[in-house]
Protein backbone atom coordinates (compact mmCIF):
# COMPACT_ATOMS: atom_id res chain seq x y z
CA UNK A 1 0.00 0.00 0.00
CA UNK A 2 1.31 3.52 -0.59
CA UNK A 3 -0.42 6.79 0.49
CA UNK A 4 0.85 10.14 -0.68
CA UNK A 5 0.12 13.64 1.36
CA UNK A 6 1.15 17.39 1.37
CA UNK A 7 2.46 18.19 4.69
CA UNK A 8 0.91 22.10 5.18
CA UNK A 9 -2.36 21.46 2.95
CA UNK A 10 -5.11 19.92 5.23
CA UNK A 11 -7.20 17.60 3.45
CA UNK A 12 -9.45 18.80 0.88
CA UNK A 13 -6.61 21.96 -0.34
CA UNK A 14 -5.56 21.51 -3.56
CA UNK A 15 -2.57 19.41 -4.29
CA UNK A 16 -0.53 21.66 -6.63
CA UNK A 17 0.83 24.28 -4.19
CA UNK A 18 4.42 24.78 -3.51
CA UNK A 19 4.42 21.72 -0.73
CA UNK A 20 6.81 19.35 0.76
CA UNK A 21 4.87 15.73 -0.60
CA UNK A 22 4.96 13.06 1.74
CA UNK A 23 4.59 9.37 1.25
CA UNK A 24 3.83 5.89 3.53
CA UNK A 25 4.75 2.81 1.95
CA UNK A 26 3.91 -0.49 3.63
CA UNK A 27 5.79 -3.66 2.69
CA UNK A 28 4.09 -6.99 3.42
CA UNK A 29 7.03 -9.71 4.04
CA UNK A 30 7.37 -13.06 5.77
CA UNK A 31 9.46 -11.47 7.94
CA UNK A 32 7.05 -8.69 9.26
CA UNK A 33 5.42 -5.73 7.64
CA UNK A 34 8.02 -2.76 7.35
CA UNK A 35 6.26 0.64 7.42
CA UNK A 36 8.62 3.20 4.87
CA UNK A 37 7.69 7.20 5.25
CA UNK A 38 9.37 9.97 3.46
CA UNK A 39 9.31 12.75 1.33
CA UNK A 40 10.16 14.45 -2.22
CA UNK A 41 13.36 16.26 -1.13
CA UNK A 42 16.40 14.67 0.68
CA UNK A 43 16.46 17.09 3.80
CA UNK A 44 14.11 16.80 6.91
CA UNK A 45 12.86 19.29 8.12
CA UNK A 46 14.53 19.04 11.66
CA UNK A 47 17.31 17.30 13.80
CA UNK A 48 15.31 17.08 16.52
CA UNK A 49 12.40 14.88 17.47
CA UNK A 50 11.20 17.37 20.32
CA UNK A 51 10.21 20.08 17.89
CA UNK A 52 8.36 17.62 14.95
CA UNK A 53 5.28 19.07 16.99
CA UNK A 54 5.89 22.03 17.06
CA UNK A 55 7.06 22.28 13.24
CA UNK A 56 3.54 20.64 12.65
CA UNK A 57 1.95 23.59 14.34
CA UNK A 58 3.60 26.46 12.50
CA UNK A 59 2.82 25.26 9.06
CA UNK A 60 -1.17 24.21 10.01
CA UNK A 61 -3.40 27.34 9.84
CA UNK A 62 -4.61 29.11 12.75
CA UNK A 63 -6.79 27.05 15.35
CA UNK A 64 -9.66 29.45 14.96
CA UNK A 65 -10.26 29.87 11.51
CA UNK A 66 -7.77 27.25 9.61
CA UNK A 67 -6.72 30.05 7.25
CA UNK A 68 -4.06 29.76 5.54
CA UNK A 69 -4.88 26.64 3.96
CA UNK A 70 -2.00 24.92 2.45
CA UNK A 71 0.49 27.70 2.63
CA UNK A 72 3.55 28.22 4.88
CA UNK A 73 3.76 32.10 3.39
CA UNK A 74 2.68 32.96 7.21
CA UNK A 75 4.56 34.44 10.61
CA UNK A 76 3.89 30.95 12.61
CA UNK A 77 6.19 29.24 10.12
CA UNK A 78 8.92 31.91 9.29
CA UNK A 79 8.95 31.89 13.13
CA UNK A 80 9.91 28.87 13.25
CA UNK A 81 12.17 28.52 10.57
CA UNK A 82 14.03 31.92 12.39
CA UNK A 83 14.12 30.05 15.78
CA UNK A 84 15.37 26.46 14.10
CA UNK A 85 18.46 27.42 12.16
CA UNK A 86 18.68 23.89 11.04
CA UNK A 87 15.82 24.40 8.55
CA UNK A 88 18.00 26.24 6.29
CA UNK A 89 18.99 23.50 3.88
CA UNK A 90 15.18 22.33 3.96
CA UNK A 91 14.10 25.99 2.96
CA UNK A 92 16.18 25.97 -0.32
CA UNK A 93 14.84 22.28 -1.26
CA UNK A 94 11.29 23.78 -0.26
CA UNK A 95 11.73 26.86 -2.51
CA UNK A 96 12.99 24.99 -5.52
CA UNK A 97 11.04 23.12 -8.42
CA UNK A 98 10.97 20.10 -6.29
CA UNK A 99 7.71 21.11 -4.18
CA UNK A 100 5.84 21.91 -7.30
CA UNK A 101 5.05 18.74 -8.17
CA UNK A 102 3.74 17.59 -11.33
CA UNK A 103 2.64 14.12 -10.06
CA UNK A 104 3.46 11.70 -7.72
CA UNK A 105 5.13 9.41 -10.39
CA UNK A 106 7.37 12.00 -11.44
CA UNK A 107 8.69 12.64 -7.97
CA UNK A 108 11.69 11.26 -5.99
CA UNK A 109 11.14 9.98 -2.79
CA UNK A 110 13.38 9.88 0.25
CA UNK A 111 13.16 8.09 3.35
CA UNK A 112 13.24 9.53 6.18
CA UNK A 113 14.27 6.36 8.62
CA UNK A 114 17.51 4.63 8.34
CA UNK A 115 16.38 0.46 9.22
CA UNK A 116 18.64 -1.82 10.34
CA UNK A 117 18.31 -5.26 8.09
CA UNK A 118 20.19 -8.74 9.02
CA UNK A 119 21.40 -10.56 6.29
CA UNK A 120 20.99 -14.46 5.92
CA UNK A 121 24.83 -14.56 7.63
CA UNK A 122 23.52 -12.26 10.39
CA UNK A 123 25.44 -9.27 9.66
CA UNK A 124 23.73 -5.79 10.32
CA UNK A 125 23.54 -3.34 7.57
CA UNK A 126 21.99 0.33 7.80
CA UNK A 127 19.94 0.82 4.62
CA UNK A 128 17.82 3.65 3.30
CA UNK A 129 15.56 3.74 0.93
CA UNK A 130 15.32 6.39 -1.94
CA UNK A 131 12.92 5.64 -4.81
CA UNK A 132 13.82 7.22 -8.47
CA UNK A 133 10.87 7.99 -10.87
CA UNK A 134 11.19 5.89 -14.20
CA UNK A 135 9.15 8.58 -16.00
CA UNK A 136 11.97 11.56 -14.49
CA UNK A 137 11.59 14.13 -12.17
CA UNK A 138 9.38 16.57 -13.44
CA UNK A 139 8.33 20.03 -11.98
CA UNK A 140 5.19 22.67 -12.68
CA UNK A 141 5.44 26.36 -13.69
CA UNK A 142 4.55 28.80 -10.64
CA UNK A 143 1.54 30.15 -12.82
CA UNK A 144 0.74 26.90 -13.65
CA UNK A 145 0.81 25.54 -10.08
CA UNK A 146 -1.52 28.39 -9.61
CA UNK A 147 -4.35 27.99 -12.84
CA UNK A 148 -3.86 23.69 -11.93
CA UNK A 149 -4.95 24.41 -8.47
CA UNK A 150 -7.94 26.71 -9.52
CA UNK A 151 -9.57 24.33 -11.98
CA UNK A 152 -8.79 20.96 -10.38
CA UNK A 153 -7.59 21.09 -6.99
CA UNK A 154 -7.30 17.37 -6.76
CA UNK A 155 -5.26 16.93 -10.09
CA UNK A 156 -2.54 14.77 -8.62
CA UNK A 157 -4.75 12.74 -6.95
CA UNK A 158 -6.98 12.60 -10.50
CA UNK A 159 -4.20 11.73 -12.32
CA UNK A 160 -2.86 9.16 -10.09
CA UNK A 161 -6.08 7.41 -9.78
CA UNK A 162 -6.15 7.60 -13.47
CA UNK A 163 -3.27 6.12 -14.42
CA UNK A 164 -3.86 3.16 -11.53
CA UNK A 165 -7.41 3.09 -13.36
CA UNK A 166 -5.50 2.02 -16.80
CA UNK A 167 -2.89 -0.49 -15.27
Amino acid sequence: FVRFSTVAGSRGSADTPRDVRGFAVRFYTSQGNYDLVGNNIPIFFIQDAIKFPDLIHAVKGEPNNEIPTAASAHDNFWDFASLSPETTAMLMWVMSDRTLTRQFSTMEGFGVHTFKLVNQNQQAVLVKFHFKPLLGVHSTLWDETQKIAGKDPDFQRRSLFNAIEKG
